[in-house]
């Protein structure tokens, strides 16, 4: 019998040692790494629409840096009334005051985040995301408007590899572009926070076609134009001579010659236009993806939400990869 209880005793002793130890008051099992890329849209949790401008996102996790993500931005889609809808995220400033007044970023994605599931043309490239990203929103609080183009279609039909688009812009917008643009007109009557005045338009790669294209169509709208390795008509740059512009481009760019940035500058130049152009040499080996470096540039956003004076071009005064 005792030697029963002693044997009863030590396997008791050993679970005790080998047993998991409890859970600290305050913490949880840590959570699994998530990827919204090709995820369906179920699968990414949305703010409601309906209570989208009087809902604030809940606070960051005490002992944490958050990065902006598409879940940080509202899940909407508009209807242009013509039997097209339009997916888009909107991100709204945490905590912005209504009665204050902040810019709208808008953002043409590339070809990459073309869709209908609300999630790829953010999820697609990270790199536009320095506008929302914790740290610049606390300096520069501002909306951003992501609009997702749908399958097959193009902001600007316009192809993307030829030498040049001199005489070939479209006489009228893509039905996405137009959309886009209507889009842009409902959320500054709905959103008085919005300021009309400080409405930036940014793309690349088939978005900086469709950047290039909002800019000459819609010339008093803009603020600011921020185009990556993009290209359009140079024949058409006389609306938006006075609209500060910075275009980047890599030398070496497979899929959009550089020459199409190229060309649209000197066009500009050529008027009496100052836009700020940065091109990166071939040796750093950017390829197609200049969106990286270009919008992790640490002068972009002092250029775009700054004093007028940080647009001018000051082409005397140009830095390393400028041209």
């Amino acid at each position: 019998m005792r030697f029963t209880t002693a044997v009863s005793l030590l396997k008791a002793l050993m679970l005790a040692c080998f047993a998991a130890p409890a859970v600290p008051a305050g913490h949880g099992t840590p959570e699994r790494p998530s990827s919204t890329v090709g995820s369906p849209p179920s699968a990414v949790p949305t703010r409601p629409a309906e209570s989208a401008l009087s809902t604030t996102p809940a606070p960051p996790v005490a002992g944490t840096s958050p990065r902006a993500s598409v879940n940080d931005f509202v899940a909407r889609t508009y209807d242009d009334g013509r039997g097209h809808t339009l997916p888009y995220r909107l991100f709204i400033p945490r905590g912005y005051d209504p009665n204050k007044t902040y810019p709208l970023v808008v953002f043409l994605h590339g070809s990459g985040g073309r869709g209908t599931d609300n999630v790829k043309q953010i999820t697609d490239q990270s790199a536009p995301l320095v506008f929302v990203q914790p740290e610049n929103q606390a300096r520069w609080p501002a909306f951003m408007l992501v609009p997702q183009c749908p399958p097959k279609q193009q902001w600007v039909d316009m192809p993307w590899a030829t030498p040049t688009g001199k005489g070939k812009r479209p006489a009228t917008p893509t039905w996405p572009m137009a959309a886009a643009m209507e889009l842009v007109d409902q959320l500054r009557a709905e959103i008085p926070a919005i300021d009309a005045q400080r409405l930036f338009v940014t793309g690349m790669s088939m978005g900086g076609f469709g950047a290039w294209d909002a800019a000459v169509r819609h010339p008093r709208k803009w603020k600011a134009a921020v185009i990556v390795c993009g290209g359009y008509d140079e024949m058409t740059v006389a609306p938006i001579l006075r609209i500060p512009i910075w275009a980047f481009h890599a030398a070496d760019d497979p899929t959009v010659p550089v020459g199409r940035s190229r060309d649209m500058i000197t066009a500009l130049r050529s008027l009496g236009g100052q836009p700020r152009y940065t091109e990166y040499p071939a040796s750093q080996r950017h390829g197609h993806f200049s969106w990286k470096p270009a919008y992790a540039d640490p002068d972009l956003l002092p250029w775009m939400f700054g004093a007028p004076d940080a647009r001018s071009a000051q082409p005397g005064t140009a830095t390393i990869g400028d041209r």
